[in-house]
């Protein structure tokens, strides 16, 4: 399920959303899922540290921003595809 965009200044965005959206932004970059959870009014436990929703939104679009554009070209190649293109070592 796609997640939508999420603005920055928008308060109504449900926390499953920026919960999702930040680990979508994570394993883009570090290839692993992170930990990441809704802790109540507006504060996230993100790998083990407490973080507030204004900056767990930076740093998701601080990752987005990172997040190399060439890598995810083939992402809609199935899954043997993928297996088959690593095995050739393309």
């Amino acid at each position: 399920m796609a997640t939508p965009l999420m603005p920055f200044d928008d308060p109504t965005i449900p926390p499953r959303y920026i919960v999702e959206g930040y680990r979508q932004a994570y394993a883009r970059i570090h290839e692993r899922e992170p930990i990441c959870r809704y802790i109540g009014n507006h504060w996230y436990n993100v790998n083990g540290e407490t973080v507030h929703r204004t900056t767990l939104m930076e740093e998701i679009m601080r990752l987005r921003s990172i997040a190399p554009r060439g890598r995810f070209v083939g992402a809609d190649k199935s899954v043997v595809q993928r297996l088959i293109s690593r095995l050739r070592g393309h």
